[in-house]
């Protein structure tokens, strides 16, 4: 709707971009542009560095990069007739590169407002690329016909007033420069940027732009991406408008294709000495900030309390993609699934695959793999008849059960049921023979045949029968055209429960960021939530890699401990950073009752799991590419930096067995 004389349009547009594709970022970057000024916006703004995508790398030290980025901009100049357009993009002052938003008015650049604090630990590492801009500088950028001021300004604009910035991190950091920028007279306060999605995330955002705004007394502007610009972070296009502490906006989150999206709000139009009518020229100008912030204002409203429904993930209702509406307790299950396909989806779109295999084992993380391919597919299909999409499932999924004689009826049965669920072109097959002719062939070889009675042939038995079905699994999607699908869960790829070139087969490993627990949780919910009686069933057998013969009764957890008890080590041991003793210290008065108050055995569980996961980083370096979705992750090319090769903790666990030893013997009639 445009705006009237009295009133004035802001926007929000979240994009899809990718990393250098440059022609691509520019059209996309037109056609949000063009949409804002459909709406009648006279401000836009696009998420952080969406010429270039936000997620270069080490693309970002080719000098190449920074010219595009630039001549790209210098293009876009002329779409912004008749708006104020902040775009962001990389760019190199006096030999030092920055994270800037060019702001450019009626398609003249009026200047470049650059990122403060720089997004440092978990999967961020700014620092290695850019610099921060220094406080209070205000300095020329000259490049070609353009000399504009560059650093932290507000700017003033017909009908907008005045409107300043914060780049995605400088909204976290408790010195925030924003408040700066309200300081100076400040009505609208927008912040460009690149969030990717983690479990809980949107709550956490909208709690921080509400106050944010309600802070600074002003209208507070927040625009991100969505999709996947170079793969392993998902962003799901959170856009958000507040006012003096209440959310007036929220776009959708979780888009799927290229399609630009808008949220905007109007506000009462500024009578400026430059314009009396909102729809005069855009001759903006900018202020330097001052040099300290006024004291916060008191008191602050907190955080609202017992959201219902999110209203970001309205329009899965709207387009009859879930079966019903999602309730609160339902959001973190549906934000996995969604964030999940979307970066299945964004892989087909980018890479230039048309479709996916799995190896279903009729077990819990290749059932979870499985469907939620199947609904990357219709998320992505959104818009065709139900026969339509399955005969997409059908032709871009392949699935694959391969027996051995250790392999049971059940689970053939379930692999079977979920691929008939789904709708998936489904193959069975017994690679007993390629395992026999490789057993003798290693006879023949060495001259030992392995057997399950000898202690050291157990694991290269086991491992054998991965590797076999790795090379038969990767057979069917050559010839089909297809990715495979690696099914590792987080929970195994920590203390490394997994075959190298065996289960770890396959390009992409969309649960490699999912703890077992939370697998478990998800088919359970799905199995509701979806209708999927798969689902249920699969979710209702022992979790077992079925490698031992069945007389061994092989399961998971006795190979391992409880799913439950791994994951809480992981959580305390990985993300918060506990030492075993701490771990037990913090863990013990919960887990009493599971160990019968046997402490030491406990002790021992935490032992077993510190030596597991620090020898298994060397099969963590070779995983697959993974998607982050959880608040911590064990990618080494991303958020988990660990030594491959170093001491496992010897000294501290030898400070755990010696605290155990202090402990009270469990009486063993209670």
């Amino acid at each position: 709707m445009p705006s009237t004389p009295d009133s004035v349009r802001i926007a929000a547009v979240s994009l899809n971009q990718t990393v250098g594709d440059w022609h691509g970022n520019a059209a996309r970057i037109r056609a949000g542009i063009a949409l804002a000024r459909g709406e009648g916006a006279r401000l836009v703004v696009l998420p952080e560095l969406c010429i270039s995508g936000y997620s270069l790398g080490d693309r970002l030290l080719r000098p190449g990069t920074l010219s595009q980025s630039w001549a790209s901009l210098e293009n876009l100049l002329e779409a912004t007739s008749g708006l104020v357009a902040l775009i962001g993009l990389p760019i190199e002052h006096q030999g030092e590169r920055y994270n800037a938003v060019a702001v450019v008015a009626d398609g003249t650049l009026v200047g470049l407002s650059v990122k403060e604090h720089l997004a440092v630990g978990d999967v961020e590492y700014e620092n290695r690329w850019y610099q921060g801009w220094p406080r209070g500088i205000v300095e020329r950028f000259v490049r070609g016909k353009h000399d504009v001021p560059i650093g932290q300004m507000v700017y003033d604009a017909p009908g907008l007033g005045r409107f300043g910035l914060e780049i995605c991190e400088d909204m976290w950091h408790p010195d925030r420069p924003g408040r700066l920028a309200a300081a100076s007279g400040a009505r609208i306060l927008c912040n460009p940027s690149a969030s990717w999605f983690t479990l809980g995330k949107q709550a956490v955002r909208r709690e921080r732009v509400a106050r944010c705004s309600e802070e600074d007394q002003l209208t507070y502007v927040y625009c991100s991406q969505f999709g996947c610009d170079a793969t392993r972070l998902v962003f799901d296009g959170a856009t958000l408008i507040a006012t003096e502490g209440a959310i007036v906006a929220e776009g959708d989150r979780f888009r799927q294709g290229d399609e630009p999206h808008l949220v905007g709000v109007d506000l009462p139009a500024v009578k400026s000495q430059d314009s009396s009518r909102t729809d005069g020229p855009l001759h903006v100008q900018h202020l330097e900030l001052p040099r300290k912030a006024p004291p916060l204002p008191s008191p602050l409203k907190g955080p609202d309390e017992g959201e219902g429904a999110d209203p970001s993930l309205a329009w899965l209702v709207a387009q009859r993609l879930i079966p019903k509406a999602p309730t609160p307790e339902d959001h973190g299950y549906l934000e996995l699934e969604l964030a999940i396909a979307t970066g299945l989806n964004e892989y087909i779109r980018k890479s230039g695959i048309h479709g996916f295999c799995v190896a279903l084992s009729g077990g819990r993380d290749s059932a979870m793999v499985a469907y939620l391919v199947g609904r990357a597919f219709r998320y992505r299909h959104a818009d065709l008849e139900e026969r339509a999409v399955r005969s997409h499932i059908e032709r871009g999924l392949h699935t694959a059960y391969l027996a051995t004689e250790n392999s049971s009826e059940t689970t053939q049965a379930l692999a079977a049921q979920v691929a008939e669920e789904l709708g998936a072109t489904h193959h069975a097959t017994s690679i007993q023979p390629c395992l026999d002719t490789h057993l003798d062939q290693y006879q023949a070889l060495t001259g030992h045949r392995l057997a399950w009675g000898t202690p050291d042939d157990d694991v290269p038995l086991q491992n054998v029968q991965a590797r076999i079905r790795s090379a038969m699994i990767w057979t069917l999607a050559n010839t089909r055209g297809l990715l495979l699908l690696a099914t590792s869960n987080k929970s195994e790829a920590a203390v490394g429960y997994t075959t190298m070139d065996g289960d770890t087969s396959g390009g992409v490993a969309p649960i490699a960021d999912v703890p077992k627990t939370l697998v478990s949780a998800w088919l359970q919910w799905a199995s509701d939530f979806h209708g999927w009686r798969g689902a249920r069933a699969v979710n209702q057998i022992p979790a077992t890699a079925e490698l031992r013969p069945s007389h061994l009764e092989q399961t998971d957890e006795g190979d391992l401990m409880p799913y439950a008890t791994l994951d809480a080590l992981l959580t305390r041991f990985a993300y918060h950073r506990e030492d075993p003793l701490e771990i037990f210290q913090r863990l013990w008065p919960q887990m009493t009752d599971h160990y019968q108050g046997q402490a030491e055995v406990f002790a021992g569980d935490i032992r077993r799991f510190v030596g597991l996961f620090c020898r298994a980083q060397w099969k963590r370096e070779r995983f697959a590419i993974s998607f982050r979705v959880a608040m911590f992750d064990l990618d080494p090319k991303g958020g988990f930096r660990f030594p491959p090769v170093q001491s496992p903790f010897r000294e501290e666990l030898d400070a755990l067995d010696a605290y155990v030893k202090t402990l009270p013997a469990a009486d063993p009639s209670s």
